[in-house]
């Protein structure tokens, strides 16, 4: 007596399609909340450091503020708008950056609770003034060598 069933294979296959389509979207976003993690603290670092190079340390703020759009652009894949904030504290000065990725099915996916994967950073830069310092370097290097 020899029984066979007719359509296990295909089952089996059906699940394994499914969860192997499952898995490269999954990495996708992944990588996708990757890049943009990337390029967002790169991003607010680059105008953070910008504008602490300012001459007047008045204008550091004012500056970050009139650039942070400009430098966020539209280099990000699957997220919302960039939102940035700019924060000055004695000589130093912060940029905080903040998205969302889009996730289609966002309650089966979240990472940080039920807002859905939010993407948020903070650069640091120390606020000088690059004329000042190099007129110290050459006053000291003049006293040096003379």
């Amino acid at each position: 007596m020899k029984k066979t069933a007719k359509g296990y294979m295909t089952v089996e296959a059906a699940f394994l399609i499914t969860w192997t389509m499952f898995v490269f979207v999954l990495l996708i976003y992944l990588s996708f909340y990757s890049y943009d993690k990337c390029v967002l603290f790169q991003d607010a670092y680059t105008v953070c450091f910008k504008g602490s190079i300012q001459k007047d340390e008045r204008q550091v703020i004012p500056y970050i503020t009139a650039h942070m759009q400009e430098q966020f652009g539209k280099k990000y894949f699957g997220v919302g708008k960039v939102v940035g904030k700019v924060e000055k504290n004695g000589h130093t000065t912060s940029v905080t950056g903040e998205c969302q990725v889009k996730v289609p099915i966002r309650q089966l996916f979240t990472m940080q609770g039920s807002a859905g994967w939010i993407i948020r950073t903070r650069a640091k830069a120390q606020i000088i003034n690059p004329t000042k310092v190099i007129r110290k370097c050459r006053w000291v290097g003049n006293m040096i060598s003379e």
